[in-house]
């Protein structure tokens, strides 16, 4: 047996860690992705006089010493020992251990400090338990390599410092799935069982969610549905212990033979009830929380989820528990029952595992039809419609949760985190800090670091943060980035060159534009104080430099320097996310105010624009799909698409075919770019749909109220882009 590409570029890096004199190194790896024969490959290479395997459950043992034996098969049988609650085989050249056992003193003491010179643990996150430290303060191997597949913290545990922040692999459960490593699986949310309005949710009583109504409805929704295979062998999770044991009689009685499995369920007992599913004597196993981890059943076609979504941690941990791949299914069916639950929003935020903290993401997110390879999501109408009610009222960037991004990324560094952190590592977006607290600096401030900026650097920092991080244009982040690596003035034309040959989209509007931006000339006066009043950037003799104010800070104050070359290069990150060859990304969000600073107006434009505005040959239209209730029905206009090239769009109200607004409208010379949001609920950012066309404009009347008819202009706008699939259904469905 060989190691698959995976395992080869693991056993490379560990090998790498090791030749640099680390003695500890981690390996994050999704459940049913070789982490065992990983550990094994590297034990094999190393050659130790003496191994340790720790785990924490005893079930898993044997699989593991069996998996060890295939790649160590020079070895003999008698070097192969299990130390746990039943066995004490201390003499094997190989020891497989569980903690419970090895923790206690009469054990743990048998075996001298440096006894192994190579110690594995096996899910490690559970190193923070006193047991664990017991044990590995106890020995002092040559090397120690930790595994795991959900490093995230649950407690004060640092994980990472424990293995002297050397990650030697990591591979999360999308990356797992892409590189066809696990089985691929279809995922359907749908509504809970519901009566007379009632449907379940956190507080739903015992009797109600094991009702033999909701069974059936159950039933017929677990074999509508189906599985891969020739015979049905499914997990169900549910929320309490006695609800395992109510359900399992029930599906039983109803002839889908079942047996609960929960913490009171005996070692003996577990094996047997594993057995009787992998043998098709029974159809479902129904448990709790027991199967989070650790477990191996490879038969698994079939994940029920009967519970609300406690954390993205545990939900992952429970979707792999159908992921390991085995003849008998192609993939896996994961069927979660979605009530009234306020962590909902957890639900599309685990799939595609995004930590943002971004509600537009989250939305997004909702929306995906594939995650990865060909595994396949999809929500009922109702189901989705509570999981965005969901994220609607959740608040994403509490300071709680963003305390604990904040602790998890320190403690995977070693080190005070920054938002270029956060954006390489995929976690809170910088948009996210600063729409909260202005800038990264005040963040910091609420977690008690040792930062010091004046009122002034304040503002400049300010100023950079909100304005420009975003990476909606690139072009002032590079002209802050260009001034400040040659000290603080640029020529202008070597500028204009250099964005040139990048491929950045740049004309004489653009530099105007940029120049208004960095000279504060855009904003109104409200914002020009906020960030100071003193230009950031000026246009000198065809110079562009800094202001001596800038200037002073960067040179001589390090927490400046920092945190505004921070702010730049997270805002570069980000721009990565936009097509620099145009100045608007379809399907990209935008708000009036990106709008107005891309087309080269000014902030109080913004103000003005409402729906729509013509000015300078350009019209932005802004169309709100799903109108609120609240909104006068003197403006809920039938705004919507014809199809996926053609979108019907109502003038405001009092407008004639013949006036001049129109007439500027269906000038040809006229550029009129779309942006369109669902509702009100997505705050103030719209999708870019591209540029449009009229094709038609009717005179029509509106019903202002029961006696007041004015005129209004129907227009047929074709888009110059075919609207994608995904983001047509959005507004359609």
């Amino acid at each position: 047996m060989n190691p698959n590409l995976m395992q080869q570029e693991a056993l490379t890096n560990i090998e790498n860690i090791r030749s640099n004199g680390a003695q500890r190194a981690l390996v994050i790896s999704a459940t049913g992705t070789g982490k065992t024969y990983l550990g094994a490959f590297d034990v094999k290479k190393f050659s130790p006089d003496k191994f340790l395997y720790i785990v924490h459950r005893e079930q898993i043992l044997d699989k593991t010493i069996s998996s060890f034996k295939k790649i160590l098969s020079n070895e003999p049988a008698e070097a192969f020992g299990k130390v746990s609650g039943n066995s004490k085989d201390f003499e094997g050249k190989y020891l497989f251990a569980t903690i419970q056992t090895l923790s206690r003193d009469n054990w743990l003491e048998r075996f001298d400090k440096d006894e192994f010179d190579y110690i594995l643990v096996d899910e490690t996150h559970r190193a923070g338990a006193e047991s664990y430290k017991k044990v590995l303060n106890y020995f002092t191997p040559q090397f120690m390599l930790g595994m795991t597949a959900t490093p995230d913290r649950m407690d004060n545990f640092n994980l990472y410092e424990l293995f002297d922040y050397n990650i030697a692999y990591e591979i999360r459960l999308q990356k797992a799935l892409d590189e066809n490593m696990l089985c691929p699986f279809h995922y359907i949310g749908i509504t809970d069982y519901e009566v007379d309005g009632q449907i379940t949710d956190d507080t739903s009583q015992l009797n109600w969610l094991v009702s033999e109504d909701r069974v059936d409805y159950v039933i017929k929704q677990t074999e509508y549905y189906s599985y891969s295979g020739e015979a049905l062998q499914g997990l169900i999770f549910c929320s309490r212990t006695e609800e395992a044991k109510r359900l399992a009689e029930t599906l039983s009685l109803k002839r889908h033979p079942s047996k609960a499995l929960t913490g009171e369920t005996p070692q003996w007992e577990r094996e047997k009830i594993i057995e009787e599913l992998e043998q098709r004597k029974i159809e479902y196993i129904i448990t709790v929380d027991v199967f989070n981890e650790g477990i191996d059943i490879p038969c698994v076609n079939q994940v029920v989820m009967l519970r609300n979504t406690q954390s993205s941690i545990v939900f992952i941990q429970q979707l792999g528990r159908g992921l390991r791949k085995s003849e008998n299914k192609k993939y896996v069916t994961v069927i979660d029952f979605i009530g009234n639950y306020k962590n909902n929003y957890l639900i599309p935020i685990a799939l595609v595992g995004d930590k943002s903290r971004d509600k537009n993401s989250a939305r997004d997110d909702l929306e995906l039809n594939e995650i990865a390879g060909i595994s396949t999501v999809n929500f009922s109408d109702i189901a989705k419609e509570k999981i965005y009610q969901s994220i609607n009222n959740t608040s994403l960037d509490s300071m709680k949760i963003l305390h604990d991004d904040y602790e998890d990324l320190k403690a995977r560094l070693g080190r005070v985190p920054f938002l270029l952190d956060f954006q390489s590592f995929g976690t809170v977006n910088s948009s996210v800090f600063i729409k909260k607290y202005r800038n990264y600096y005040q963040f910091l401030l609420k977690m008690k670091e040792e930062f010091h900026l004046t009122h002034a650097e304040e503002e400049i920092l300010t100023f950079i943060s909100a304005e420009l991080t975003n990476g909606k244009r690139i072009v002032e982040l590079l002209l802050l980035e260009e001034i400040l690596e040659c000290d603080g003035q640029l020529v202008k034309g070597d500028f204009i060159k250099s964005v040139r040959e990048k491929g950045i989209f740049y004309n004489e509007s653009v530099e105007k534009s940029v120049e208004q931006v960095m000279s504060l000339e855009f904003f109104k006066k409200a914002n020009r104080k906020k960030y100071g009043m003193e230009q950031i950037v000026k246009d000198n003799k065809n110079i562009y430099q800094i202001s001596e104010k800038f200037k002073n800070s960067f040179e001589n104050n390090p927490d400046f320097k920092l945190l505004v070359l921070d702010a730049i290069k997270a805002g570069l990150e980000n721009a990565k996310e936009y097509d620099i060859t145009k100045p608007f990304s379809l399907y990209q969000r935008y708000s009036r105010k990106d709008v107005c600073r891309i087309i080269g107006w000014t902030e109080g434009d913004s103000s003005t624009v409402y729906g729509y505005k013509v000015k300078e040959n350009v019209c932005p239209i802004f169309v709100t799909y799903s109108k609120s209730d609240a909104i006068e029905d003197s403006i809920k206009y039938q705004d919507k698409f014809i199809n996926r090239d053609i979108f019907q769009w109502y003038t405001r109200h009092n407008v004639k075919i013949n006036s001049n607004e129109m007439k500027k409208i269906l000038n040809k010379n006229t550029t009129i770019q779309l942006f369109v949001k669902k509702n009100d609920d997505e705050g103030s950012d719209f999708y870019y749909f591209g540029e449009v066309n009229v094709v038609q404009a009717e005179q029509e009347e509106f019903q202002v109220n029961s006696d007041k008819i004015e005129p209004i202009v129907k227009v047929q706008l074709k888009l110059k882009n075919t609207v994608r699939q995904d983001k047509y259904k959005l507004f359609e469905q």
